[in-house]
């Protein structure tokens, strides 16, 4: 039976079936598609352990496929915590030839593709399985264009045929990653003027509970904005929160933090001595704050009060 070119399951099961992820992965390469504004860069992630082959990942344009990148050299690089925070498709395979196609969103539930999305997703892996196979016998065709300081890449034509292409690399448009964090000056005078609990810590952090979803056609995620008192415990900043529909929505969460945090001290009446943070991104979003109040951040690996909280909340939704 001939292969439905525009079937992503079956077409992603004929991609694992090839069982060529390792070999695959040396290089990333480009798609460039008629029904598309932007090429998709691709990468293939390989899996060494378990059921999982790999991973054959579709970023739509080079700004999330470059982020992408730095993340998984920097870890806290921008404010990814997760690949499902980058938007792509992604096609899973597993041991058997099985597969799985989805759809990802920053901060939402990734689902499989809908109509739309399979509209354009059908011809990518198409396309892709056909070089998957050409792969398989040239391991360095993805390097064909390297000479020319250019990029291997599949174009599509009015045809509807995929041909090898060179792709030059276009410079990036923000070479220099951006964080704009703003405070409220008055509320901050007015926080500046508050006692300073010298003695009085506090285990902060920004938490993905992707085990809670919102109940949408497209869920979300449930994000926990939180700090508690170190010793006993006691909630300090507790926000429920999800990633909203706009550009960057994610990064313009994390820049609102620090209001949050001036927002609660206020509140609280009290400028607690230190707030303990796990992460280098988590203090990057902070030290604004940092700046205008006299409290000390101090980065761990561990934040024990603030996990057996959390632990706790989990176990009982309720007290979310």
């Amino acid at each position: 039976m001939a292969m439905d070119r525009n079937n992503p399951a079956e077409l992603a099961r004929a991609i694992a079936a090839l069982d060529v992820w390792e070999k695959v992965s040396a290089h990333n390469w480009a798609l460039v598609s008629q029904l598309a504004d932007e090429p998709f860069l691709a990468t293939v992630n390989p899996a060494h352990e378990g059921p999982l082959r790999g991973r054959l990942l579709l970023f739509p344009g080079f700004k999330p496929f470059r982020e992408y990148m730095l993340a998984k050299r920097i870890p806290d690089f921008g404010v990814a915590t997760t690949p499902m925070d980058f938007p792509h498709f992604e096609s899973v395979g597993v041991e058997g030839g099985k597969a799985e196609v989805f759809s990802y969103l920053p901060g939402k539930v990734p689902l499989p593709p809908n109509k739309e999305e399979n509209a354009v997703l059908g011809p990518l892996l198409y396309a892709t399985y056909g070089l998957f196979m050409r792969i398989e016998e040239d391991p360095e065709l993805l390097m064909r264009y390297s000479s020319d300081n250019a990029m291997f890449s599949l174009r599509e034509g009015l045809d509807g045929k995929w041909r090898d292409a060179p792709l030059k690399i276009p410079p990036d448009p923000n070479p220099i990653w951006q964080e704009n964090v703003s405070l409220d000056k008055k509320k901050c005078e007015a926080a500046s003027r508050l006692p300073f609990a010298r003695e009085e810590k506090w285990e902060a952090d920004f938490i993905l509970a992707p085990m809670f979803q919102t109940k949408e056609p497209r869920p979300r995620f449930l994000y926990i904005l939180a700090a508690v008192d170190a010793d006993t415990r006691s909630r300090k900043v507790w926000m429920k929160m999800s990633v909203g529909d706009g550009p960057d929505a994610l990064k313009h969460m994390w820049e609102g933090h620090a209001q949050r945090f001036l927002d609660a001290i206020l509140d609280l009446g009290s400028i607690p001595g230190e707030i303990h943070i796990r992460s280098t991104r988590f203090a990057r979003f902070l030290r604004p704050l940092g700046l205008q109040l006299p409290f000390k951040l101090v980065q761990h690996a561990k934040l024990p009060a603030l996990e057996a909280v959390l632990d706790a909340a989990f176990r009982s939704p309720n007290s979310l």
